[in-house]
């Protein structure tokens, strides 16, 4: 792999330990290819920060561990029922895809609500570190140059896509029905960064998206891989 995310990755290591509240994290996930015999991506998946199960805590290590292309601690102990669930959404969302794995905020915490406030000291969106991330996030784009940058979770899009200054080009909505009533729901922003397509969907693994939702959001990636 590049010296450069080499370098980007030590940056991160060296960035943690000067933090102490992300040294609290379990790990932190940066560049993380979904099949590990993958070197570039032609898709980045970029969440909002990387999640904590039970199988995860397993691995005790004295220092906060990670979740990247030079060391994966979940190849030691095996991968959590939840990752192996994204994994293969991710492979169906996006399929025949090399996927690369990134977070808006690298370092790991049960959910992004009390979790993340218990944990960091401070709120998801209050977070001081969303600059340090997109600089290392712009160094990965800039490696792989991917045909497309994915980042399910449609309800950060307007924060994000200020944050990493995108443009907007195109907002997809789908009607649909809960409960007996007609709602019509965003389930795509389509945003440009740098040229490459960078788009916000409804988020995967969410309980209320329908297969309907997900087979529009599936046709409307195609187009970019």
């Amino acid at each position: 792999m590049s010296s450069n995310l080499s370098n980007t990755l030590h940056n991160i290591r060296e960035y943690t330990k000067q933090h102490l509240e992300l040294s609290k994290s379990h790990h932190f996930l940066f560049n993380c290819p979904i099949n590990k015999n993958h070197e570039h991506a032609d898709v980045i998946v970029i969440g909002l920060n990387p999640g904590e199960s039970q199988t995860d805590l397993s691995f005790i290590t004295k220092d906060i561990t990670e979740e990247t292309n030079e060391f994966d601690f979940q190849d030691e102990i095996g991968r959590s029922k939840a990752s192996i669930k994204w994994y293969k959404t991710c492979e169906q969302m996006l399929p025949n895809s090399k996927i690369f794995l990134s977070e808006f905020f690298f370092w790991s915490s049960k959910d992004i609500k009390e979790s993340f406030l218990e944990k960091f000291g401070y709120s998801f969106k209050q977070s001081p570190h969303f600059e340090f991330c997109k600089e290392c996030n712009k160094e990965l784009i800039e490696f792989h140059k991917p045909k497309l940058i994915v980042a399910p979770g449609a309800s950060f899009a307007t924060f994000f896509s200020k944050i990493y200054e995108m443009q907007h080009i195109d907002t997809l909505e789908i009607d649909g029905y809960r409960k007996g009533k007609k709602i019509t729901q965003q389930i795509i922003q389509h945003y440009e960064w740098n040229g490459i397509p960078f788009i916000f969907t409804k988020h995967w693994s969410g309980a209320r998206i329908s297969n309907a939702e997900k087979e529009e959001i599936i046709q409307y990636l195609g187009v970019f891989i």
